[in-house]
């Protein structure tokens, strides 16, 4: 098919990920090339060729992509190349191909699917549907064993429907792991962005006095920074996956994680510095009066207690939700306390 004909691309570098998607790319459009011309009965030669005209098209768009430059003089000057489409529209070729192999090729691919399925999908519905005891690869095996041709036509295409679940899902997975990968470099940067900035434009030895000195303005914008600091350095350190939908609204779950998240950091540091003072829940010093006797209290000399507040804001920063949950409910716990005894004692100066 010579209008079928992509036109290669040479680059003086790539990259390992690029060049996967390269080879990957090279090797559908050989195996391809084999498959033009229709050669089993299972499918109409009409179909073959229309399945075959499909994985061109396929192909074709992936080889724009692969031939898009990085950079250009014209607007816009970067260009995305979009690796993930690729992959997913390099797999729907890879499906495809078991609606076109020979006929004795397609036990072996069946074996090769079942073991992807059963290495990559975890939900348990899926898996006991289609690697069960009782699942569909089981029934697709022995027929495939047996070489019943009435069944053939419909096998293969159960077979590109589970490789097509595979393909989804590790799709999915890669994805989400560079989404993973992402934040924690934009945090990473901001991190380091708000390091140089509290080193720049703080005076020295900011923490000796935090809480003590300096008015309320410049403790607020300590705390604020302090706790922003420890909400990146959360995104950097956490081995979760982070709150992204494939398919979903991107630039939404991008600030949620980028913006939301170090806000309510931010106010965490700025909340757990006023329920000090409070003494409501704890306290930080090395008072020993009546006042703080049934609370936690942290020991630390007064010449240090600067430096207590701020690893308190950091912390407080770096586990905003947990610590803002826990915090929430012990304060009216001890709100319905106080609430309690102030009840009773008003009921007993009344008798």
């Amino acid at each position: 098919m010579t209008d079928q004909t992509l036109k290669p691309t040479l680059r003086v570098w790539m990259n390992p990920a690029t060049e996967t998607l390269h080879q990957k790319h090279f090797d559908l459009q050989e195996r391809l090339k084999r498959y033009e011309r229709p050669h089993h009965k299972d499918l109409t030669e009409d179909d073959q060729r229309q399945v075959v005209k499909e994985c061109w098209t396929y192909l074709n768009e992936v080889s724009k992509y692969l031939n898009t430059p990085l950079f250009s003089i014209k607007w816009p000057f970067f260009r995305r190349r979009h690796p993930h489409l690729m992959w997913e529209l390099l797999h729907r070729v890879d499906e495809n191909f078991v609606l076109l192999i020979d006929g004795d090729e397609v036990y072996s691919t069946a074996i090769d699917v079942k073991t992807s399925f059963d290495l990559n999908i975890k939900e348990e519905k899926l898996r006991a549907e289609w690697i069960g005891d009782k699942g569909v690869f089981r029934d697709i095996l022995d027929q495939l064993k047996k070489k019943e041709q009435n069944t053939m036509l419909v096998n293969r295409y159960m077979i590109r429907d589970a490789l097509r679940l595979v393909n989804e899902k590790m799709d999915c997975s890669y994805w989400q792991l560079s989404m993973n990968i992402m934040t924690s470099v934009l945090s990473g940067l901001i991190l380091a962005i708000l390091l140089f900035l509290a080193w720049r434009w703080r005076p020295i030895n900011p923490f000796q006095y935090l809480g003590q000195h300096g008015g309320f303005a410049s403790t607020f914008v300590t705390l604020i920074g302090l706790g922003l600091m420890g909400a990146y350095l959360s995104n950097v350190m956490t081995k979760e996956d982070f709150l992204y939908v494939r398919g979903g609204p991107y630039f939404r779950c991008l600030l949620h994680n980028i913006f939301s998240k170090p806000v309510m950091s931010a106010f965490a540091a700025v909340f757990m510095y006023g329920l000090e003072k409070t003494k409501l829940i704890f306290s930080i010093g090395n008072q020993t009066s009546s006042k703080v006797a049934q609370i936690i209290t942290i020991h630390v000399n007064q010449d240090y207690m600067g430096y207590a507040y701020a690893v308190l804001a950091i912390v407080s920063g770096f586990s905003a939700d947990k610590i803002l949950r826990s915090m929430f409910d012990q304060v009216l716990k001890k709100l319905e306390q106080k609430a309690e005894k102030a009840k009773d004692s008003g009921t007993e100066e009344k008798k």
